[in-house]
């Protein structure tokens, strides 16, 4: 066999592999999309908080809601990432609709629904923001501002939560 066959069996056969492999833009895309930290015991997070004088955002969201993905994506993972020290907010996702489990601040079992039920969020994208009894300490907020004021509203309420914690 010649050289120029086996060089292009070669590379027929890295790009029949390569066609194989998953997209790199689609694995940082699906990334993306991972749903931030969950709440399974409010109790020990919630003790965080009140330790550690820093608001828990409660960021409510619904399966597929492209809003609350892109509140996801631009706001809140490049917060997650800095570290929760580095953010001065605790961030913990809930879906909305979902009846996956957690422990209340009182130790019972309740779904992240009825969790939802409890702050009122009937719209996604919902951050409450909240103290170490679960009490809100600011109005959330709700929906997504188009307009390119959300960083602001975000980072002020972030602001005002934590001052309200001191």
């Amino acid at each position: 066999m010649d050289r120029g066959a086996v060089s292009r069996r070669t590379l027929l056969h890295g790009a029949a592999l390569l066609a194989l492999l998953p997209d790199a833009a689609a694995w940082a895309q699906a990334a993306q999309d991972t749903p931030l930290p969950r709440i399974d015991d409010l109790r020990p997070l919630l003790a965080t908080v009140k330790r550690e004088r820093r608001p828990l955002l409660l960021f409510f969201t619904t399966p597929g809601c492209p809003y609350c993905r892109e509140v996801r994506r631009s706001y809140l993972r490049p917060r997650a990432e800095e570290g929760e020290a580095a953010r001065g907010v605790l961030i913990r996702e809930v879906e909305m609709t979902s009846d996956r489990e957690l422990v209340d601040l009182n130790g019972q079992v309740i779904s992240e629904r009825a969790l939802a039920a409890r702050y009122c969020v009937t719209m996604v994208p919902h951050l409450e923001f909240v103290d170490g009894s679960g009490k809100p300490l600011v109005k959330p907020l709700i929906g997504i501002n188009r307009a390119g004021f959300y960083e602001g509203l975000l980072q002020q309420a972030i602001l005002e939560s934590t001052r309200a914690q001191h």
